[in-house]
């Protein structure tokens, strides 16, 4: 009959301490949780647009922005990616770079041989490693529908308005 008690006992001190944990995790981590828009930056200020990029795809995956805004994509996940203009796998969707010029990856992609965006390209060039992450000011209204180059199905749209 104790050793019952005793063991009903640890299990409530058990399920008490791990619902504490959790909702310690949950308020010591808002962005984790809530997956979204404001990043603290290096200066302690707030950083909008801000897209993560984890296992289940681009979050939020479709934000509305003025145009000459900046979006910021951090790669929560443990694995790298790539987030790049529509469409696989040339990238070009997004106007602004001289896409067919020299240098660019078979004429079409906006990369040169040396992994860096051509001025106003849409691409980071690179794979995103865990931690990392890329920043584009899109100047050009108009809605711009994104993914991951690395793995299939991830999508994202940024909507640019005046």
């Amino acid at each position: 009959m104790v050793s019952r008690r005793v063991a009903v006992g640890l299990i409530l001190i058990f399920v008490v301490l791990a619902v504490l944990w959790l909702f310690n995790t949950v308020l010591d981590n808002p962005i984790k949780t809530a997956g979204v828009v404001n990043n603290p930056d290096e200066t302690g200020g707030i950083q909008e647009n801000t897209i993560e990029i984890t296992s289940s795809g681009f979050s939020p995956n479709e934000i509305t922005i003025s145009v000459g805004e900046t979006v910021t994509w951090i790669n929560r996940d443990t694995e790298e990616h790539w987030p790049a203009s529509a469409m696989h796998p040339t990238h070009t969707k997004y106007p602004g770079a001289d896409y067919g010029a020299e240098g660019s990856y078979a004429g079409s992609q906006a990369c040169v041989a040396e992994g860096q965006p051509k001025s106003g390209a849409f691409d980071p060039c690179k794979p995103l490693a865990p931690g990392e992450t890329w920043t584009f000011t899109f100047d050009q209204i108009g809605s711009w529908a994104y993914h991951d180059h690395l793995v299939n199905g991830i999508y994202g749209k940024i909507i640019v308005q005046e």
